[in-house]
């Protein structure tokens, strides 16, 4: 099976006051389709640095990738504009962050923060992307999607904010979902139910 994701003798460097901070060093990994692939290290062992570096989403001035290569279906993302990787961003490759509370905006209903990725990348009509969006509800395993969609996140539990948060990282059919740390928020409970509707995604789509 082909990889869809090679990490190369990954090093980046964050420049601080006190001098440079080597955070991570010679990371290497390789992801085929289909494939789930866990990152473990201890707290502050560079597993979101890594991540974030995938989705070039680290802070630009102070951090910086100094080698090693980031390749996407053979294409190096380290390399990429950041033209470039918006497009990839949220169609390709998406990511579930830590907490749900700071993934999603306070003052949008959730529906429009749903259909923002299929307007953006999909170029659906509104009409079309509110379908996908009742649609992704469901999948995700939210009741009554029709009364939800109108619904902010403030309206929602833990547990069903995480799931609003994990429809709009499926909303464009992406080929790699990162999940940092997707459960750290919430109860054992519903961590089981967060990741037990993970896998069942992946085994669908």
């Amino acid at each position: 099976m082909e990889n869809i994701l090679e990490v190369k003798d990954l090093n980046i460097s964050f420049h601080t006051f006190a001098g440079e901070i080597k955070a991570i060093r010679g990371v290497n990994f390789e992801l085929k389709k289909g494939e789930t692939l866990a990152i473990v290290g201890e707290s502050g062992s560079g597993k979101s640095v890594t991540t974030k570096a995938i989705m070039r989403l680290l802070p630009p001035g102070n951090s910086e990738i100094k080698q090693g290569e980031i390749l996407f279906e053979g294409r190096d993302l380290a390399k990429l504009t950041d033209k470039q990787m918006q497009k990839i961003r949220g169609q390709d490759i998406s990511m579930i962050f830590q907490d749900p509370m700071t993934s999603l905006n306070p003052t949008m209903t959730v529906g429009k923060q749903i259909m923002e990725p299929l307007i953006k990348h999909q170029n659906m009509s509104k009409s079309a992307a509110r379908e996908r969006v009742l649609q992704l509800l469901k999948l995700v395993g939210i009741p009554q999607p029709e009364l939800r969609i109108k619904q902010y996140p403030h309206q929602f539990s833990g547990g069903m904010r995480q799931r609003v948060v994990i429809a709009i990282a499926l909303a464009c059919n992406p080929k790699i979902l990162i999940a940092d740390e997707p459960t750290t928020a919430l109860d054992v409970t519903i961590q089981a139910q967060i990741l037990e509707l993970m896998k069942d995604l992946q085994k669908k789509n």
